[in-house]
């Protein structure tokens, strides 16, 4: 299934009420539970003691989840409610009917105050397209399992990392920045498109002009 090796299938059903009633779930986080989905698998474990990899520096286990859904706008705060939680790097399976589409929240530890605990943060969410459920194939490859947790995010983010160096973080952090100015890139546009008055339209074509200068220097 989904190309992972039968050493790491887990298939258990965690009880939704598991995560509304004993992680202390909010009213509108219960309301999504309820409403946006219908079960919780933890489907498979990579780890070194289910694949033949070295354990990594930063990632030491990463938790599939296969995650039926009611309705292909599920909301991406359940999974990032769920990742919270969860001390391990993860990747979710979402399906809704025949259709099958990868959610990962690209995860990074983050030293505590006392420098003697460690937490994550989610660095930027990943979504895949909608794809037929018999077309996915995870990309398990790698010799630890760092490298394994690269090559998935590479997979479910796709051309939105831009770059391949030898830092995710940094392709990562440089790819956020340049969806940051394609964003403001199109509201100065969309702007410039409705103004009325010659100078203020001039001044927002060339904002506009400096951050695609900006952006083609990359």
């Amino acid at each position: 299934m989904y190309n992972l090796p039968q050493s790491t299938i887990v298939n258990r059903v965690i009880p939704k009420k598991t995560f509304v009633n004993q992680w202390g779930a909010n009213t509108r986080m219960k309301d999504h539970f309820t409403n946006d989905v219908v079960r919780v698998e933890w489907l498979a474990k990579l780890a070194p003691s289910t694949i033949n990899v070295a354990d990594g520096k930063e990632v030491h286990e990463i938790t599939i989840f296969l995650v039926p859904i009611k309705d292909e706008n599920c909301p991406d705060d359940i999974f990032s409610f769920i990742d919270g939680m969860i001390p391990r790097h993860t990747l979710f399976i979402l399906r809704w009917g025949d259709m099958t589409c990868l959610h990962l929240n690209y995860k990074e530890w983050m030293e505590s105050s006392t420098n003697t605990d460690k937490t994550f943060r989610i660095a930027k969410t990943y979504r895949s397209q909608w794809i037929k459920d018999t077309e996915i194939s995870l990309s398990i490859e790698g010799l630890t399992m760092d490298a394994i947790y690269e090559t998935l995010v590479r997979q479910v983010a796709g051309e939105r990392i831009i770059t391949q160096s030898e830092s995710l973080r940094e392709d990562v952090e440089k790819s956020t920045q340049r969806e940051m100015l394609l964003k403001k890139i199109e509201i100065l546009r969309r702007k410039e498109a409705k103004e009325r008055q010659p100078q203020k339209k001039f001044v927002l074509h060339q904002q506009r002009i400096v951050l695609e200068l900006k952006i083609s220097k990359e």
